[in-house]
């Protein structure tokens, strides 16, 4: 979300009702791009982020759950001068898209050192980077003087602002010293023009929202204006600067088509929501876009690229077979070969003969290598038959296993959109290191993770238990649930294990009503007509060294119903 620089104004102002005196508690640099700080303020735990990436903003957030388990290298280093410390204020520079946090930390000798921390929200130029006593201490992004001639950002190297005009920042005039300014400081071109010269921060919504006070097209020249359209633009520059003052929301309107966001109402368009803060609008844009890297983001990217490497192995495993449909044929030259054997075939290319072994005897042609004779080019196609007919066996077992591992990897895949809290993506992140899909964590989890995450719902039909993972569905399957329990699941569609546990008499109206349920916790939640399996648990079987969750079942009825939410669930 890409806010100009007035708008950036009420944000420092809402950063600093809610950051000001907060002590940093804790600083974690969630990928290469983002830090995240959990500031102690006003007596409430606030998730403070800044992000320099696609999507570069700084804001106050919803909790995150899954945070590195390790720290990186620059985060130890910031935690070393930032934690513990207090922010002390949120300030725009001049009006610009650049933002500083005060830092102050209290040394064992009682001095305070104070530590600017800059972030800068300049598109692909965006940076934060942290200054002491105008030396850069570190940042996020190091720019070398290959990168850019103009500014480079190291460690050890004095901060220098971007380089910027004589723009000023229109918060910092009242009425008469804006009039002064538009007088003085007017330059040839438009009106539009001139006002993005002499003030800093003016984004398309907020300057035609001027040109609208001031009755004004914008296209003007500036020097053509009379006293009273001066006048008239200043009033309404100083309109703009009262409402900025006491604007504390965020306006998505649709003006001609496309989307805008202001601080303050304006007077065209269709208002499309209202945030009641900047932070949240900018957490749900960060939220839908992805922009942030989060560990079970990651995690994400690599079991995706894990289905997407196992798809390619599949198609190519398939496609062996269906070459495996020569076999055949190169079993049947070889026997025509070699019952022609007396052929002298030398040097030819290729031998047209009748097909002694079908009853309409057809010519068939045969190709041959030359340099071989009849009996030679005979044993060559035996051996191919050999090779493909070995191949076949090997081939249709590692198809049945490649199936099985894309499944497993689809179930993965689903599990994360279920795990809402810390302990259940630990446990996702647990069953794909020991499936080796990622590498084992160096550091032991702080808790024990416990058998008992699952979701349990008490309904009209009974008890309900549903696994929200394959561990979870694992041992509800094979371990918690009892022979006379009724287990559902989606058919061929990635979903949860569900165990009922009754004391009514099962009939098709109950099976029918859990079934909906199995079909909400899949994959297939948002369609209908979903099939689903059920049947006994001492029906179900778990083949050796099969993969978590998968099983099989000896007999079982299959219903196709509508996906439907249990009446108690609670996302």
């Amino acid at each position: 979300m890409n806010l100009d620089g007035l708008t950036l104004s009420v944000l420092c102002k809402e950063l600093n009702t809610q950051l000001q005196s907060g002590q940093i508690q804790k600083l974690y640099q969630i990928d290469k791009h983002t830090l995240l700080f959990k500031v102690r303020a006003n007596n409430n735990d606030v998730n403070f982020i800044i992000t320099v990436g696609s999507n570069p903003a700084l804001y106050v957030s919803k909790p995150i759950q899954d945070l590195p388990k390790e720290p990186s290298s620059l985060c130890m280093f910031l935690r070393k001068h930032i934690e513990n410390s207090r922010i002390t204020k949120v300030e725009q520079i001049n009006g610009d898209r650049i933002i500083c946090v005060h830092i102050d930390k209290l040394e064992l000798d009682g001095s305070i050192t104070t530590t600017y921390m800059y972030v800068e929200l300049m598109g692909k130029y965006s940076n934060c980077i942290f200054v002491q006593q105008d030396i850069i201490l570190e940042a996020l992004i190091h720019v070398s003087p290959l990168m850019n001639r103009e500014r480079s950002i190291s460690p050890k190297l004095i901060y220098e602002l971007p380089p910027n005009s004589s723009r000023v920042a229109l918060l910092d005039f009242n009425n008469t010293e804006i009039l002064n300014l538009l007088q003085s400081f007017g330059e040839e071109g438009t009106v539009s023009q001139t006002i993005r010269k002499i003030f800093n921060g003016f984004g398309k919504s907020l300057i035609d929202y001027v040109l609208q006070l001031s009755k004004l097209t914008g296209q003007e020249d500036f020097d053509t204006l009379t006293i009273g359209e001066l006048q008239g633009l200043a009033n309404a520059l100083h309109t703009l600067r009262t409402q900025l003052e006491v604007a504390h929301q965020l306006y998505i309107y649709d003006v001609n088509g496309k989307k805008q966001q202001t601080p303050i109402p304006l007077l065209t368009g269709t208002l499309v929501k209202t945030y009641e803060t900047i932070s949240e609008a900018i957490d749900e844009s960060i939220q839908t876009q992805g922009s942030i890297h989060t560990a079970d983001r990651e995690l994400k990217k690599v079991i995706t690229q894990a289905i997407k490497k196992e798809e390619i192995r599949h198609e190519k495993i398939k496609k062996e077979l269906d070459d495996a449909d020569k076999m055949d044929t190169y079993k049947l030259y070889g026997d025509l070969l070699m019952i022609n054997g007396h052929l002298q075939v030398q040097y030819q290319t290729s031998l047209n003969l009748p097909n002694l072994l079908s009853e309409s005897q057809e010519m068939i042609t045969i190709p041959l290598k030359p340099q071989l004779t009849i009996i030679e080019n005979g044993q060559t196609y035996y051996k191919l038959y050999t090779k493909l007919k070995n191949r076949m066996i090997s081939g249709r077992y590692q198809l049945d296993q490649s199936t099985i591992k894309l499944e497993y990897l689809n179930s993965i895949l689903y599990s994360l959109s279920l795990a809402t809290t810390r302990e259940s993506l630990e446990e996702i992140r647990h069953e794909c290191m020991e499936a080796g899909i990622i590498k084992k964590s160096k550091k032991p989890l702080s808790y024990k993770l416990g058998k008992s995450n699952y979701i349990h719902l008490t309904i009209p039909e009974g008890e309900l238990y549903i696994g929200r993972n394959n561990q979870q569905n694992e041992y509800l399957t094979h371990r918690f649930a009892k022979p006379n329990d009724m287990w559902f699941h989606t058919q061929n569609i990635q979903g949860s294990h569900l165990i009922l546990r009754t004391d009514h008499e099962l009939d098709d109206m109950i099976i029918s009503q859990v079934a909906k349920y199995a079909a909400y916790f899949s994959k297939a939640r948002n369609t209908s007509k979903v099939p689903v399996d059920y049947t006994y648990i001492k029906n179900i079987k778990k083949p050796p060294k099969s993969p978590l969750g998968f099983v099989i079942f000896s007999t079982h009825q299959t219903m196709t119903v509508e996906p439907e939410k249990p009446p108690t669930y609670e996302e």
